[in-house]
């Protein structure tokens, strides 16, 4: 799975779903997760952009996410979890208090999605993010972008795609209902 880490970390570049070292990636192996280290671009991800570590326990080089991953891991059956940042869940989950998309493919594979609040790097928030991932394979955290899950990661990338492409959707038609407002 180290191989699809290195990919999809490439593709959450390509589509613009991170920049720098924002972001991060794990997958599970029984009770234990092989996640991101900390600070790594993950466009630029290797062999050695990752550490080992226990459910339930810490690592000192693991990415500051590590405890929500737990709790994904902890709350659900999946097997692979990305977080990333894309400009438009991020912007619009500083306004909105829930995502409704219109467009087809977000509201058959999202449907509404309530955005989790809290204080970065809490217990709270973690508990609250991996409640909305285990519920629906997506949580869009105020401010701080998407977390997503799946079998794997083509699964959980497909999810925040697909969200991202929702909230673009419904920035552009904002805009543009409030042009139409103005005229």
């Amino acid at each position: 799975m180290i191989q699809d880490a290195i990919r999809i970390g490439k593709k959450l570049a390509e589509y613009r779903l991170i920049d720098g070292a924002s972001g991060n990636l794990s997958y599970r192996i029984g009770w234990q997760m092989i996640i991101t280290k900390s600070g790594v671009v993950l466009d630029e991800l290797d062999e050695n952009s990752f550490v080992k570590v226990a459910i339930g326990e810490e690592h000192p080089h693991a990415s500051s996410d590590q405890m929500v991953h737990q709790a994904i891991y902890k709350k659900s059956g999946f097997k692979a979890v990305l977080h990333c940042h894309g400009v438009f869940n991020v912007v619009l989950g500083l306004i909105l208090d829930e995502i409704v998309p219109r467009d087809l493919e977000g509201r058959m594979f999202i449907g509404s999605l309530k955005v989790v609040e809290g204080k970065f790097g809490s217990k709270e928030l973690a508990r609250k993010i991996g409640e909305s991932v285990a519920e629906k394979g997506i949580a869009l955290v105020r401010g701080h972008g998407i977390y997503a899950a799946g079998k794997n990661f083509d699964e959980a990338f497909k999810l925040a795609s697909y969200l991202e492409h929702s909230c673009e959707v419904l920035y552009r038609l904002r805009v543009y209902e409030k042009l139409e407002r103005n005229r």
